[in-house]
């Protein structure tokens, strides 16, 4: 039962602690239908420049536009919207205009998301669309400063395209600065173009409030995640089926743990140049010395190393269970420092102190988890 609890809280720590879920890249939840819908408004200048020019300049052919739409997002890299672009279009002269509107729908793809992944706090965003709609204008024509003659509807299919460029000021506002043309049919304007179709360009500039739930989750990447759950209980096996192999080797030595430890903090270390080998133990992949016994046998030691005027030497080790060859050397040598450091911190002369990597000595491997501890010859 107590197996059990450690296991499911390392589980729940593991979770916890975990600095960044594993997710799939380019890949996110599905949202739900009120997620991520936007509305916008901008407004610029229309330039039409369908029609024959007459001598004109180009920029007798501006007008204010206005842009109005509203949409929503699928994904992170395509949408769509309606829109409304009107107001006005400069015709042929300097005096002749037409109320002018353009409903039309565009596919818009988010080309920063498609190609550099999602990212929600992205402060730029580069997103054209295309799309097809109705144009219709009702022209008016000025005969002179007095007098207004009103012209007659037409309507045309629309073919409409653009870039729009947001920039995030806020989690639900942004910025947009707008690029777009569109075509209509030749003679939309009541002048026939040399072009074949008539065209206009408009550059607006607006906001746009995000409606709803906004942004996406990644999608977790259950694989790499299984991984990570997998190697943390392969390692908590290890530790319980080290916690076992202890627990049955200390039921045999139970009646003489007393006399054991009393030994271990009073054994001598003889002067007349015998090697005495004292053995510190750690637990599963750690170089922390696991207990107080040990730290008072490395104070023992040492203590009887500067009355003997030995010099010491530490060689470290681990057992074969976990990590590649380099991965137990590194190991091995952290064990090795620690044990190195008390020593000094007691007064003894430390000569050696190497990582020999895996040992495989002892038959029960947790006993190969060690840093051996020797007089210097």
């Amino acid at each position: 039962m107590i197996s059990l609890a450690v296991a499911s809280i390392a589980m729940f720590s593991f979770a916890q602690g975990t600095n960044e879920v594993p997710t799939v890249k380019h890949s996110v939840a599905t949202n739900s239908f009120g997620s991520n819908w936007f509305v916008g408004v901008n407004g610029g200048v229309n330039l039409y420049n369908g029609v024959y020019m007459n001598g004109e300049s180009v920029f007798d052919h501006i007008s204010p536009a206005l842009n109005v739409h509203v949409g929503k997002w699928h994904t992170p890299g395509f949408g769509w919207r309606v829109a409304y672009q009107g107001l006005n279009i400069q015709t042929y002269e300097e005096l002749d205009h037409a109320a002018f509107m353009n409903f039309h729908f565009d596919a818009m793809f988010n080309l920063s998301n498609l190609i550099y992944g999602y990212r929600e706090d992205r402060i730029w965003n580069v997103i054209p669309y295309v799309g097809v709609g109705w144009a219709g204008r009702h022209g008016f024509h000025t005969d002179n400063e007095n007098s207004m003659t009103s012209g007659d509807w037409a309507g045309s299919l629309s073919a409409n395209y653009g870039i729009v460029n947001t920039f995030r000021v806020a989690k639900r506002w942004a910025i947009n600065l707008e690029l777009a043309g569109a075509f209509f049919r030749n003679g939309f304007s009541s002048i026939p173009g040399s072009s074949g179709h008539d065209m206009m360009w408009n550059a607006t500039v607006g906001v746009t409030y995000r409606i709803g739930k906004v942004g996406w989750e990644p999608t977790v990447d259950l694989p790499k995640l299984q991984e990570g759950y997998n190697r943390l209980i392969e390692g908590l096996t290890n530790q319980l089926g080290d916690a076992n192999a202890e627990n049955n080797r200390l039921k045999g030595q139970i009646k003489n743990l007393n006399k054991e430890l009393e030994d271990a903090l009073n054994r001598p270390v003889k002067s007349n140049g015998a090697n005495v080998k004292e053995s510190i133990f750690f637990a599963f992949d750690s170089d922390k010395i696991a207990s107080k016994k040990e730290e008072l046998n490395i104070r023992d030691y040492a203590e009887a190393a500067v009355k003997a005027e030995k010099n010491v030497v530490v060689k470290g080790y681990a057992d074969k269970t976990g990590g590649d060859t380099q991965y137990n050397r590194d190991l091995s040598q952290r064990r090795a420092e620690a044990v190195k450091a008390l020593l000094e911190k007691y007064g003894a002369n430390v000569v050696v102190c190497d990582g020999e990597g895996i040992s495989e000595t002892e038959s029960e491997r947790y006993l190969n988890r060690r840093v051996i501890i020797e007089l210097a010859d």
